[in-house]
C-alpha cells in the first residue's frame, strides 16, 4: 500500500532531524588577509589546500593560508588526539634531499618517482600538524621546492613560452633568496611576457633550487629536536 502524502513527509522531516544531528562543525581557513573561509578541508599538499565550500572545491595557494582550523574528531576535542610525529615526514625529506646531494639527479623521470614517493609521509604530517609550529612550514617549503624542481626541469624540455610564464609566476620563489636574487633582475611578473622572461632564468636554477630545499630540511631538522 502506498505511503500517504502526510506521513512520506513526516518521514523526511525526521530524516532532515537526524541528518542534521550529525553534521560535524566545519574547518576553517584564515588567508593572508585576514578573511576566514569555512567549509570541509579535502586535501592539503605542500603548495595547494583545497577545501569544499556548500559542494564545489575551491583551491588556495599554500602561501595565502595563514592558519588552519580544523574539526575536532568525533567524541572529543583536538587536544585529546596526540600530537602529529614528524619523524616519518622528515625521514621521507632527508631521503629525497639524499637523490639531489651531493650529486645531481641525471633523469627527470626518476627524479619525479621520488619526490612523488615522497609525498604520501610527508603531506599525512602537513594535513594534521601545528600550523604554528616553526617545524611544519619548514617541512612544506621543502617539499614545495623539490615539486618546483619538477616542474622547472620539465619546463626546460619543453620549451614552452606558457609553462615558462608559470613557473616565473610560482610563490615558492619568495622562499628562497637564491631565486629571489635571480628574478630581481626582472620586472615582477603582471605581464605575461615578463613572467617567462622570469620562468626562463629560473629554469638555469635547478642548483640553487636544491640547495634552498636543503636549508628547509636544515630548518626542519632542527625545529624537530627537543628543546
Amino acid at each position: 500500500m502506498a505511503a500517504s502524502p502526510r506521513s512520506v513527509w513526516h518521514w523526511l522531516a525526521c530524516a532532515l532531524v537526524l541528518g542534521l544531528a550529525g553534521v560535524a562543525p566545519a574547518d576553517e581557513l584564515e588567508l593572508d588577509n585576514g578573511q576566514r573561509v569555512t567549509g570541509d578541508l579535502k586535501e592539503t599538499t605542500a603548495d595547494r589546500i583545497v577545501i569544499e565550500i556548500q559542494g564545489r572545491l575551491v583551491s588556495y595557494e599554500r602561501a595565502r593560508v595563514r592558519a588552519i582550523f580544523l574539526t575536532p574528531p568525533a567524541g572529543g576535542t583536538a587536544a585529546d588526539a596526540p600530537p602529529p610525529s614528524p619523524a616519518e615526514a622528515l625521514a621521507a625529506l632527508k631521503k629525497l634531499q639524499a637523490s639531489v646531494s651531493p650529486q645531481p639527479p641525471r633523469a627527470l623521470p626518476a627524479y619525479t618517482a621520488q619526490v612523488n614517493e615522497s609525498r604520501a609521509p610527508i603531506e599525512k604530517y602537513l594535513r594534521t600538524a601545528p600550523v604554528d609550529s616553526a617545524l611544519q612550514p619548514a617541512i612544506a617549503d621543502a617539499l614545495a621546492l623539490h615539486a618546483f624542481a619538477v616542474k622547472v626541469w620539465e619546463s626546460r624540455l619543453q620549451n614552452s613560452a606558457p609553462v615558462s610564464a608559470e613557473i616565473g609566476r610560482n610563490p615558492i620563489v619568495d622562499k628562497c633568496s637564491a631565486l629571489q636574487r635571480v628574478v630581481a633582475k626582472y620586472p615582477a611578473p603582471t605581464t605575461q611576457e615578463n613572467a617567462w622572461r622570469r620562468g626562463t632564468a629560473l629554469e638555469f636554477e635547478l642548483p640553487a633550487i636544491w640547495a634552498c630545499a636543503g636549508e628547509k630540511v636544515g630548518e626542519a631538522e632542527a625545529a624537530a629536536k627537543p628543546r
